[in-house]
């Protein structure tokens, strides 16, 4: 399945030789249902008041054509002055420094510290001032799993692959880890003779919320991403997302997201651990009542979960419908607090802020399953965004040979409101703020594998970087693009998995995780790097 190949390449192939496959099933399979909870009925499908107004909430223009005419957009993206690689203006980090054997992804806290995701090599730490970096594993603290029934899983059974990091306040870190193989699924086996669910996989992977303490050791939080029976109306209990592909901190409203297999997850991140989330406000509005006077709590553990614009495939050879989700990589929270979520399918609005605009009695700031409706919902198909389009559209239900998978690897908000995504497979997308396509870039078959964005805070400027190909680019003036490559020392041959920029003005630095280049065996050939821009 290309979900499988594209997340970080977990099977060992990262050859920069060919791009990737492009359709090849993402989801194909009817997501499997959760356990029956007979006194829990699924909400109906229609479940929201009218609309304000009587409007349809699924009225708006369609994604443009990629193959038709763009609307011109004359707003430069930054300053419109290209600035050329330089090479004084980059500091690289690698083994030799104490680095790991592949970087995949970068961040900076708010102390100054610079937190890298190593893979298998776990969580590596650039202290202020240091000329080295120190790793940590499991025997640190990491604790890529979570236990199930008070038991631990046994220490053999144990999977660190470190995938995300995002910086929080100074000395803070979270992390992200790749579950075991099926985790996703284990949980939902259909039961029979010599059935057994594994904990260790189903349990496996999450996050975790890292402190350094003053000695130099961690004190880490386990983010258990599921859902607890009774805790999520018309379901049992969830054991869907283990693998956290990116991270966000929105600490203006004290908000993680975690972009995941499958869907998208919040997170408290002061979470210390225990069953009870913290927020008052956030308690206040995702407690529901069931059957007219039991009260439940949907925000549990520190988490509250999922959302994802899925839609069905009409598969003409099994005459069944299924269900299509795909992995969320992008993630872009807007002013309004509401976030831009995209997936291997489709990209949505998630109004976790806005939910109840438009309309009558219903939702609040904070409801997670309002806002669920308002991306899931048939009735709201308007907020499935099919960024480059399949052959047919809602109502109507792909095939597979309909689809065109959208692939969505990264997704950067600019100061106009205006929406950059990336696709592993198709180059860039231009979205304005209403959720419409107004571009199409780097579609060419050596520009078009890309899978990092990040909006320069310094001048407004895009920086690209591809799993394939074309390395480490930056965007000035829409559709004007400058190589980084010369300045890289050859680390433009390897992928570049993340991108994030830290502080403004001319103290600004734009950290770039350059990946390992493996062989057809998944062995590394070529170890991945730390890149550190300082320049204008």
């Amino acid at each position: 399945m290309l979900g499988l190949a594209l997340l970080l390449s977990c099977e060992g192939d990262d050859s920069l030789q060919q791009p990737p496959a492009v359709d090849d099933g993402i989801d194909e399979g009817t997501e499997p249902p959760p356990p029956t909870q007979p006194e829990d009925p699924p909400p109906p499908d229609e479940g929201d008041p009218p609309p304000v107004g009587g409007e349809e909430p699924d009225a708006g223009p369609p994604p443009v054509d990629p193959d038709a005419g763009i609307p011109p957009d004359n707003g430069p993206v930054g300053g419109g002055v290209p600035i050329p690689p330089d090479s004084a203006s980059w500091r690289f980090l690698g083994t030799a420094e104490g680095g790991p054997r592949e970087v995949l992804g970068v961040t900076q806290d708010e102390g100054g510290n610079i937190w890298v995701a190593g893979g298998e090599d776990g969580l590596c730490l650039l202290a202020p001032g240091a000329a080295s970096l120190r790793c940590y594993t499991m025997a640190d603290g990491l604790k890529p799993w979570a236990p199930w029934k008070g038991k631990d899983p046994a220490p053999e059974t144990r999977y660190l692959k470190v995938l995300s990091v995002t910086g929080g306040p100074a000395g803070t870190v979270f992390v992200g880890y790749e579950g075991r193989p099926n985790c996703e699924s284990e949980f939902y086996k259909a039961p029979g003779v010599g059935v057994v669910k594994d904990p260790t996989i189903f349990k496996s992977g999450d996050a975790d919320r890292v402190e350094l303490q003053a000695d130099g050791t961690l004190r880490v939080v386990h983010y258990d991403i599921h859902s607890p029976a009774h805790s999520v109306p018309g379901y049992g209990h969830r054991e869907k997302l283990c693998t956290v592909n990116r991270i966000v901190w929105d600490k203006a409203r004290n908000s993680l997201w975690f972009a995941s297999n499958h869907g998208l997850a919040w997170g408290e991140p002061d979470y210390q651990g225990g069953e009870t989330c913290s927020s008052a406000e956030v308690l206040a509005a995702n407690e529901w009542v069931y059957a007219g006077t039991e009260k439940r709590q949907r925000c549990k553990f520190g988490v509250m979960e999922h959302v994802h614009p899925a839609i069905a495939m009409g598969d003409s050879t099994t005459s069944e419908d299924s269900r299509l989700a795909g992995d969320v990589w992008g993630v872009a929270v807007r002013p309004d607090g509401d976030v831009w979520l995209g997936s291997h399918i489709r990209t949505t609005r998630f109004k976790i802020m806005t939910n109840a605009v438009g309309h009558v009695g219903t939702g609040a700031p904070w409801n997670f399953e309002a806002a669920r409706k308002q991306s899931e919902e048939k009735k709201h198909r308007a907020n499935r965004i099919d960024l480059w389009p399949d052959a047919v559209a809602e109502p109507l239900f792909p095939t597979h040979e309909q689809r065109k998978d959208d692939l969505v690897s990264d997704l950067a908000l600019m100061g106009d409101g205006t929406v950059w995504v990336s696709s592993f497979a198709w180059g860039l997308a231009k979205m304005n703020d209403a959720g419409v396509v107004t571009g199409y870039h780097l579609a060419g078959e050596s520009d078009r594998n890309v899978s990092s964005l990040e909006r320069d805070p310094r001048d407004g400027s895009l920086w690209i970087g591809h799993r394939w190909g074309k390395g480490l680019m930056r965007m000035h003036a829409e559709g004007e693009f400058v190589s980084h490559n010369p300045a890289l020392g050859g680390r433009g041959a390897l992928p570049v998995w993340d991108i994030q920029a830290v502080g403004s003005g001319d103290a600004r630095k734009v950290l770039v995780a350059f990946s390992a280049q493996r062989d057809a065996a998944g062995n590394i050939v070529r170890p991945g790097g730390i890149g550190i821009y300082s320049g204008k």
